[in-house]
């Protein structure tokens, strides 16, 4: 049975608190007859503001799942279903929207086999093809040009990533030209609808410095242009993100190394047909608000160690991996979001970090000790900071775990799943606050109690609306308690 009602969240004791401490609310709440053991469900926010949601669903071992594709409106009503019919060793793994399709991709045991769907918004319809990519087990990122499919893939063979073009019209994908040595790889996949244009970022190295190069293709993936970005003889570029544009206004904004090309010691911004020496640089130590996820007296003992060794010409101490997330367009430029994160790996007494230097072994996990928003303008010009100081954070994955929205009033929200609470912070600019803030989700009714929460998920949907999704377990005093899959709108 489907569930769905209005939240009555803003109780009127609590209403004059909850505004003045503008904690999100939850308006509308969806829940799917979906259980842990035998479903697998995927969200999906679309550019028309609704939900696509995927299920794959299977009752006993002898009958074959169910897949079904389900959108949502605004208010999690529903628009229309349909089923998909594929095999039951298919996986979900991919999605793209390019409107009016939504593509979807899924990988059979067999991994170099594929299914590629194409979706109709309006209506439902798809299509469905199976596509063998040779040397192609993993596909890491998917974009869509005017229907054709540009793919960023790899195998446990080879190190070396590759750059796919594939005309669903034709059987054999092009490998297009990108990287040329062994330690070269993608930086940013980005495809701009409106010049019609998708570009790669590239981040070549020969482990001494690295340098970025951009390419562009169009949308039968053919090369239009190619710019190398050369750093300064003091900084390696790491990797960027590259803002939409024609080619005279767009911008690489991304992190640079000085010796040791793992870790980030800042950030640049630089015009994509100019050479680096043109662009903006800004040290951690330029930051106001970095080392903020530190305590006071720590972060003033570190910036007086750092500024210390940087005069005596010594590299410094602190040593930052990050992941960086996708450009964030505002009315005035940019907004920069990235992780700051460290390998976990297992000893027999659990896991430890790898801050030692030259430790270099397969992670276990990754931890999170914060996340950071920088803003720009649109000449490349950095106007604030802030840091979300992150607490106990792991994924068995490097994959993000934060989630991050610039609203229309121009806050920027941070937040991530913990259970079944949703921990965020917004950020006003620079103005940086050490509160932890959370919201804990709602059921259908005050007296009902969530007795657990697995698998939390969390999406930017539209706005400043997010979608928090997973499985739980519902305690009814009036009746028998319920396993779900929950949707909650997060309102901020």
């Amino acid at each position: 049975m489907l569930y769905l009602r209005p939240l009555l969240f803003c109780f009127a004791v609590l209403a004059p608190t909850l505004l003045w401490a503008q904690e999100p609310s939850q308006p509308v709440r969806l829940e799917l007859p979906y259980e842990l053991e035998n479903s697998r469900v995927e969200i999906m926010a679309l550019p028309d503001s609704s939900l696509l949601v995927y299920s794959r669903k299977s009752d006993t071992w002898a009958k074959e799942p169910d897949f079904t594709l389900e959108k949502y409106d605004t208010q999690l009503e529903r628009v229309w279903t349909s089923k998909l019919d594929l095999k039951s060793e298919f996986e979900f793994i991919r999605h793209y929207t390019e409107a009016p399709y939504t593509y979807l991709i899924f990988q059979a045991a067999k991994p170099t086999l594929y299914t590629f769907v194409r979706l109709h918004l309006g209506s439902g319809a798809l299509t469905k093809s199976e596509v063998v990519l040779e040397k192609a087990e993993y596909i890491y990122e998917l974009n869509v040009l005017r229907g054709n499919h540009f793919l960023i893939t790899g195998n446990s063979y080879d190190t070396k990533p590759s750059l796919l073009y594939l005309d669903p019209e034709k059987p054999q994908p092009v490998m297009l030209p990108a990287l040329y040595g062994d330690e070269s790889s993608f930086s940013d996949l980005h495809t701009d609808h409106v010049h019609g244009r998708v570009d790669v970022v590239l981040a070549e190295t020969n482990r001494r410095i690295s340098r970025l190069q951009v390419k562009s293709f169009d949308s039968e993936g053919k090369l239009q242009q190619n710019y190398f970005i050369l750093q300064p003889q003091d900084k390696s570029l790491l990797n960027a993100e590259i803002t939409p544009g024609d080619t005279l206004s767009r911008m690489l904004i991304g992190t640079y190394g000085v010796r040791d090309l793992r870790f980030v010691q800042g950030f640049f911004t630089a015009p994509v047909i100019s050479k680096i020496v043109e662009g903006e640089f800004y040290s951690l130590l330029d930051l106001q608000n970095f080392f903020k996820y530190m305590k006071p007296r720590r972060e003033e003992r570190t910036r007086k160690r750092e500024f210390a060794r940087i005069a005596a010409g010594k590299e410094p101490l602190q040593r930052y991996r990050m992941l960086l997330h996708d450009l964030i367009p505002t009315p005035n430029g940019y907004v920069l979001a990235a992780e700051v994160y460290f390998p976990q790996y297992r000893n027999s007494s659990g896991y430890f970090d790898s801050r030692v230097r030259g430790l270099e072994r397969v992670a276990q996990a990754y931890k999170r000790t914060h996340a950071i928003a920088l803003g720009f303008d649109r000449d490349g010009i950095l106007l604030w900071d802030n840091t979300f100081p992150l607490r106990d954070v792991l994924t068995p994955d490097l994959t993000h775990a934060v989630e991050v929205a610039g609203l229309p009033d121009g806050r920027v929200v941070m937040a991530y799943p913990d259970r079944s609470k949703v921990v965020y912070r917004q950020m006003e600019q620079n103005k940086f606050t050490d509160k932890e803030t959370s919201v804990e989700l709602l059921p259908y009714e005050k007296e009902e109690k969530i007795l657990t929460t697995d698998m939390p998920g969390l999406i930017r949907w539209y706005g400043s609306h997010f979608a928090a999704f997973g499985f739980q377990r519902i305690r009814n005093p009036n009746g028998p308690n319920r396993n779900v899959f929950y949707i909650n709108k997060i309102s901020f």
